[in-house]
Order: structure tokens, then sequence, then C-alpha cells
């Protein structure tokens, strides 16, 4: 999984979420959005904010965070 290197290398300076939009827990406004707008999944959100639908690799989403801690010292 990817949020577990993620989370080793920047603990808990950013909100990493995960959702699995086959699992019964899912929020059902996380749910209907993705089925509402048929997004491709997984889906990305990075401290709240959604950053991709579907495929995103590894590295992107540590360029992602990358930047976000660099706005964040501006």
């Amino acid at each position: 999984m990817v949020i577990e290197p993620l989370k080793s290398g920047y603990g808990d300076a950013i909100a990493i979420n995960y959702f699995d939009i086959g699992s019964d827990d899912i929020h059902p406004d996380i749910k209907r959005l993705v089925e509402s707008q048929r997004l491709p999944y997984p889906l990305t959100f990075l401290n709240g904010e959604a950053v991709s639908a579907g495929y995103i690799s590894y590295y992107d989403i540590v360029q992602r965070v990358d930047k976000i801690f660099k706005e964040d010292r501006q």
C-alpha cells in the first residue's frame, strides 16, 4: 500500500486518505460522488483535497506532497 511509506516519511504532517469503493464502511457521500460523477478510482486526497481520480504513481503523490510543504513554508 502506498500510504504506509508516505506516513513513515511525512508522519502526521499530511493527511492521506484511501477509499475502497467496494467497502461497506465507505462514507455514503463519497460513494455517491464517485457513482454520480463516474469517477475512476482510486481517489487520492491530500489534506482533504482531491488530487487524483484514477491511477496515480507513488512518484506523483510524493511530488504533490512536496509541493504542499513548499507552499506551507512560503
